[in-house]
């Protein structure tokens, strides 16, 4: 097996068994066993379990920015490129739910604490979510097709954390709503709060 395949089988069967069993109670060793490798190749490449996770995570980040960045610059507008956000980032998730999902519900405490190093670049990386957000609503507001009635920075991290919030109820069972349902409404929810004075948005139904 080549070192690249090695490396792909163990962050397939990684994702896998901490979906199933969770992440604390998953072994490096349960892992090299199920991916067909040696403890110590998976070593080399990850470091540790936590270097496997966060490598899970980074991952994620990066297809995520690299889709919304793409998406937001084929769109005209600002409100054009802030629907495509909210579809892109419901579908996106559906795809890539266990993924998603282990990084919901087991994100390791002593690496969420750290302040410093690979945990805090990961973090940063994502928070830069909320700068693009900030420069969607800024440009519909030059544009004429949002209207911001609060800061466009604080009306980002609003925005970010309805999409957070809502996902992670979604998908921890908190509220019986699949992401499927709830995409059209924070699409409308949102374009519907940020429509210019005299212009109206047409619900969706569901």
């Amino acid at each position: 097996m080549r070192e690249t395949s090695k490396r792909s089988a163990i962050l397939t069967v990684a994702s896998r068994l901490f979906a199933e069993k969770g992440y604390g109670s998953t072994t490096t060793s349960e892992i090299a066993q199920e991916a067909g490798v040696a403890e110590g190749t998976l070593y080399h490449h990850f470091g540790s379990k936590d270097g496997i996770f966060l490598t899970i995570f980074d991952e994620l980040v990066e297809e995520y920015m690299a889709g919304v960045e793409s998406l937001v610059k084929e769109k005209n507008t600002g409100a054009e490129a802030l629907s495509g956000l909210i579809r892109f980032h419901f579908e996106h998730l559906e795809r890539n739910k266990t993924r998603f999902l282990i990084i919901l519900r087991d994100f390791p405490v002593h690496l969420a604490a750290k302040n410093e190093g690979r945990p805090a670049e990961s973090r940063s990386r994502f928070r830069s979510f909320t700068d693009l957000l900030s420069a969607i609503l800024s440009r519909g507001v030059e544009d004429g097709t949002l209207d911001l009635r609060f800061s466009a920075r604080d009306s980002a991290s609003l925005l970010r954390g309805i999409l957070y919030g809502t996902t992670r109820h979604s998908m921890l069972g908190i509220i019986d709503l699949p992401l499927s349902r709830i995409s059209p409404m924070v699409e409308g929810f949102c374009l519907q709060a940020l429509a210019p004075c005299g212009v109206t948005k047409k619900t969706t139904k569901g």
